[in-house]
């Protein structure tokens, strides 16, 4: 075996290891079920989570503390699968992981726009899993977006420095989507541009999982309801390139006139089970039910190339994203049962993968 083969089986036993202390979800069932938050403190003190939820007690009661306990073991964690790679697989890791500091981003930049107070504001944020807990309280206390924007450049230039072009485009249009544009391009068609001139299997999984993640971006804008007077060529020239559905198929379901004949233009591509979704989203505006199917159909491919390729990098990007979602999930269940939601309203948001 090379010395590659034997780092890359090393980053598989050490994150097939990690994936083992993963809460079931017959145990996240089981802290719903028990309709007390305390239970969930009580189980993270004996899990993986010790550490940062006795700390966090210190500091934060009840469900304020187990959301900054797990925000803070899920930067540590992130950090640690960093740190295990090297060269490619480092980098390849490093631009899978910024998926998720991505939409922290757009929550931070969502919550200043709509100048949400910083009680309402810090629950709506997204973790933003490469950067400190503190910095990003720090950042959503920005007393404007130039004062945000300046911040996040500082932080992630690679990341955010799109949006220094942005600014001005928004300020005069004051339409938050300028903004949300400038860091798709940069991060997804940028990445996937860099991605194509590496020539591994494992960098054409990550380019192949971002071309998939920009089809779900793309069908996202041409089912939600479109504003007065955009007209189908002027939304087709806003989608991003580099998805896996070609140009013609995104103008011919701009051009479909509803819904529900855009959901049939869908029937011959690889996204025809997500038609119903799709076609929901478009008359209730509620993104979650295709979020969700978006994502369970992220981990399926994840889980596929897993167990065809024990030593690839879909074994780590395979964790990360369970381990994503145990967070969000630990983060709702807790915050659901502190303000009294019923049960299957919580269930609602909790995903089981």
């Amino acid at each position: 075996m090379s010395e590659s083969d034997n780092f890359a089986a090393y980053i598989s036993s050490r994150v097939r290891g990690m994936k083992s202390f993963l809460l079931s979800n017959s145990e996240l069932d089981s802290l719903l079920d028990s309709g007390d938050p305390v239970a969930i403190t009580e189980t993270l003190l004996m899990s993986p989570y010790e550490e940062e939820m006795a700390e966090a007690m210190s500091r934060y009661q009840g469900a304020d503390a187990v959301e900054d306990a797990v925000s803070r073991n899920l930067v540590k964690t992130f950090g640690k699968l960093k740190r295990v790679c090297r060269g490619e697989l480092y980098d390849l890791a490093a631009t899978f992981l910024s998926r998720w500091d991505l939409q922290g981003v757009k929550s931070l930049l969502r919550n200043q726009h709509h100048e949400l107070d910083s009680s309402t504001g810090e629950r709506s944020l997204v973790l933003c899993p490469s950067m400190p807990v503190a910095v990003q309280q720090n950042l959503s206390d920005s007393d404007s977006m130039d004062t945000l924007v300046r911040g996040l450049i500082g932080w992630n230039a690679r990341l955010c420095g799109s949006l220094a072009d942005a600014m001005q485009k928004y300020q005069e249009s004051r339409n938050l989507r300028v903004l949300e544009d400038a860091l798709d391009q940069a991060y997804f068609v940028d990445s996937i541009w860099r991605l194509e001139r590496q020539r591994s299997a494992n960098a054409t999984f990550v380019r192949n999982l971002l071309r998939y993640e920009i089809d779900r971006i793309n069908l996202r804008r041409l089912f939600e309801p479109r504003p007065a007077g955009v007209e189908p060529e002027e939304l087709v020239g806003e989608l991003l390139p580099k998805g896996t559905l070609d140009i013609q198929t995104l103008r011919d379901i701009a051009l479909a006139g509803s819904a529900s004949r855009g959901a049939e233009l869908l029937e011959s591509t690889g996204y025809g089970d997500m038609a119903g979704a799709l076609t929901s989203f478009s008359q209730t505006g509620k993104f979650s039910l295709l979020e969700r199917k978006f994502e369970l159909a992220f981990l399926d491919r994840l889980r596929q190339a897993a167990q065809a390729n024990s030593m690839g990098i879909a074994v780590l990007m395979r964790y990360a994203w369970l381990k994503y979602n145990e967070v969000m999930n630990l983060r709702m269940i807790s915050r659901g049962l502190s303000v009294h939601l019923p049960k299957t309203r919580i269930e609602e948001e909790v995903l089981h993968v």
